[in-house]
Parts: C-alpha cells; sequence; structure tokens
C-alpha cells in the first residue's frame, strides 16, 4: 500500500513523537485523553490528515456571536510569534453538549475533534483521511490529497466547557509542561 507519509510532513513534531515506537502517521492512535491543544494548532493546520486525532482541551473565549472558540494572545511567547486575540477560532458543536454557554467568557473547552465534509456536512475525523489516502497509485494518492486539502473544516464535538479565570496562565503554563514532555521524550 502507498504510505500517506510519501511526499507529507507532520505538522507537529511533538504529535510525531508521541505516536508509538515512531510508526508512520497512518498508525497515529486516537488520543483518549483531552490532549492541551492551542486553537491555532486546529484551525490552521496544513491538512486535513494532520489534525489532532481524538480527544483535546483547548482554552480560549467563547465568541458572543456565534458557537466558536477564539484564540487569546500568549504573553509568554516571543513577540513574533504571537497572535492578537481572537486572530484564530475553532467551530464548536453543541449537540452532545447540555451545560450553560457562557458566552464572551474565557473557557477551557474539551471534547474531540472531528472534520465537517464542506459540500456534503458528512462528519470525519483525520484517522478516517488517513485510511482513505492508502492507495497503490501514485495519481489517485494525489487527487484524494488535494481533495481533501480544501474539502474538510475542523471543529470541537463539545463534552464540557468550564470557565477559567486566568486562561492566559493555564495556557502558558500547558505549553511549558509540553515542552518538558518532549525534552523527556529525546532523552529516552
Amino acid at each position: 500500500m502507498h504510505s500517506i507519509c510519501a511526499g507529507m510532513k507532520p505538522h507537529n513534531s511533538m504529535e510525531a513523537a508521541g505516536s508509538s515506537g515512531g510508526s508512520s502517521s497512518e498508525n497515529i492512535p486516537f488520543c483518549e485523553h483531552y490532549k492541551p491543544l492551542l486553537i491555532e494548532e486546529i484551525a490552521l493546520v496544513e491538512h486535513p490528515v494532520y489534525v489532532h486525532y481524538g480527544k483535546c482541551s483547548v482554552i480560549g473565549m467563547l465568541s458572543c456571536t456565534d458557537h466558536r472558540l477564539e484564540s487569546l494572545c500568549v504573553p509568554d511567547l516571543p513577540t513574533e510569534m504571537q497572535l492578537p486575540d481572537g486572530a484564530c477560532s475553532v467551530e464548536l458543536c453543541l449537540n452532545n453538549y447540555c451545560g450553560i454557554i457562557p458566552k464572551g467568557s474565557q473557557v477551557e473547552v474539551t471534547g474531540i475533534v472531528k472534520l465537517r465534509h464542506i459540500p456534503t456536512g458528512v462528519t470525519t475525523d483525520s484517522g478516517m483521511l488517513r485510511i482513505r489516502l492508502q492507495c497503490e497509485d501514485d495519481r489517485e494518492f494525489k487527487r484524494r490529497y488535494d481533495e481533501m486539502l480544501t474539502g474538510y473544516s475542523p471543529f470541537i464535538e463539545v463534552n464540557h466547557i468550564r470557565t477559567v479565570t486566568h486562561a492566559r496562565e493555564l495556557i502558558s503554563c500547558n505549553l511549558k509542561v509540553r515542552k518538558l514532555d518532549y525534552v523527556c521524550a529525546l532523552d529516552l
């Protein structure tokens, strides 16, 4: 079978390093824990097959007008890496959520990252897209890859929303823990 790694690089080296035994990206397991992610890691992903596969925890500001989670500026990042508040956002699906939706508040959202096929509205995930890319023919692989590039939009199927008081500081702490995890993984 054609490997989906051919001609593609992981968008997130931490996620690629976290896959079991250095296996290829098509074998990335479903993330069963709520992995802390930045909104930018979902909204600005290079290709839908690289979107996080599984559960996530994302901190941001709930939009006042629609069901979106907006990014927050993280002061701990170098100035050239900082984006203003609301520079990125990710859609929230609240179909299975039964709690309060504190619009305009800084919150932590936990849920599962999914993808919506824009023309049809059918939902899937990055794991299923990776499976669809497995084929023998290089031309068919390229056609499917290019078709997926603009055909899918990421969203979070929300399990829980909780208000947080020090959202920016919590995002910074999550980034520091991820950095430590990455450094420890390199030392092994």
